[in-house]
């Protein structure tokens, strides 16, 4: 019989203090966050009518989010909260114009910007890191066909998500939201490039999606050590790879040294669980634009409850000076 397994009692009192201030802080942070981002950017190109300020609209469309009500819903929750003080400067528009701004690509580019700026504050704690894909489902279905049982049938649709976080907090640190599955490790590569920016880099691990030379050399090129998960064909041979050779022969020769480093992986799937626990699995809308922008928020959203969660556990507040 194994021995017993090993528990990891969480401080009571603080957790409770965390959670009952997460809304608090989540309203404190994000308009912060907000005009970091964009300040008095529009996507106005000159003609027609001027849009809303696009401060404006990330704020509602976050909070949407966050909050998990219908686009009808959340102007009621708009209204409270601003009527609370949190967001006095907002214009809240109508339901429509935040439907269109959803399915509008010209704002991913500010949602992937705003899980950077979530993600910078931890930067002091922050030099493990893991990568891992998810999948969240739609409400979209695709027709196939089944040999088995020689009909049609549908299938629900998912979106994948690659999600690179750090090991210590669980912060998003880098995310790729894509309508179909693929390009694994060209992604991975271009998230520990995009890290480097704002971490220093010790350590990187992964499971088999992500194992190969070139990820292990751009990883070591960063100042890292890779720690992927091997297959049972695995070989030592460098072929020219440094970092290879050394990960496959100590993973297999001193396992006990190897497998602590590769399992700090397990806290992005902590981390996948924790964003769909909180901030649901699903995706409401239907047009592929509207889907990764919608999940873009969702995973804002679950950087927000960790930079609350620091300010407790870590006394970090974040400057969100630009």
């Amino acid at each position: 019989m194994g021995g017993k397994k090993k528990r990891y009692p969480r401080n009571e009192s603080l957790y409770s203090i965390i959670q009952e201030n997460e809304i608090l802080v989540y309203l404190e942070y994000l308009p912060l966050a907000v005009w970091s981002v964009v300040k008095d950017k529009t996507l106005w190109h000159g003609i027609g009518r001027p849009p809303k300020r696009l401060y404006d609209i990330l704020i509602c469309l976050e909070i949407y989010r966050y909050f998990g009500f219908s686009l009808r819903r959340n102007i009621g929750i708009l209204k409270l909260i601003k009527k609370a003080g949190y967001i006095p400067e907002v214009d809240i528009p109508c339901f429509k114009t935040l439907d269109n701004y959803l399915n509008n690509p010209e704002i991913k580019p500010y949602l992937d910007e705003l899980i950077k700026v979530t993600s910078i504050p931890l930067n002091v704690l922050e030099h493990f890191f893991a990568t891992d894909s998810t999948g969240t489902s739609t409400n979209c279905f695709s027709s196939w066909y089944s040999i088995r049982t020689k009909k049609k049938t549908k299938k629900r649709d998912h979106i994948m998500a690659h999600v690179s976080i750090g090991t210590k907090s669980n912060i998003v640190t880098a995310i790729d939201v894509k309508i179909k599955s693929g390009r694994d490790s060209v992604i991975f590569r271009d998230h520990v490039k995009k890290i480097y920016k704002n971490f220093e880099i010790w350590e990187w691990s992964g499971d088999s999606a992500y194992l190969s030379r070139n990820n292990c050399d751009t990883v070591e090129a960063f100042g890292g050590e890779p720690w992927f998960r091997l297959k049972s064909n695995t070989t030592a041979k460098a072929k020219g790879s440094r970092a290879w050779k050394n990960m496959v022969n100590i993973s297999k020769e001193h396992p006990e040294i190897a497998s602590p480093k590769y399992h700090r992986r397990s806290n992005v799937e902590s981390t996948n669980s924790a964003k769909k626990r909180k901030f649901r699995s699903y995706v409401r809308t239907k047009n592929d634009t509207a889907k990764i922008n919608e999940e873009l928020l969702g995973w804002i959203s679950y950087n927000f409850t960790v930079l609350g969660r620091s300010k407790y556990e870590f006394n970090i507040n974040p400057n969100f000076a630009a």
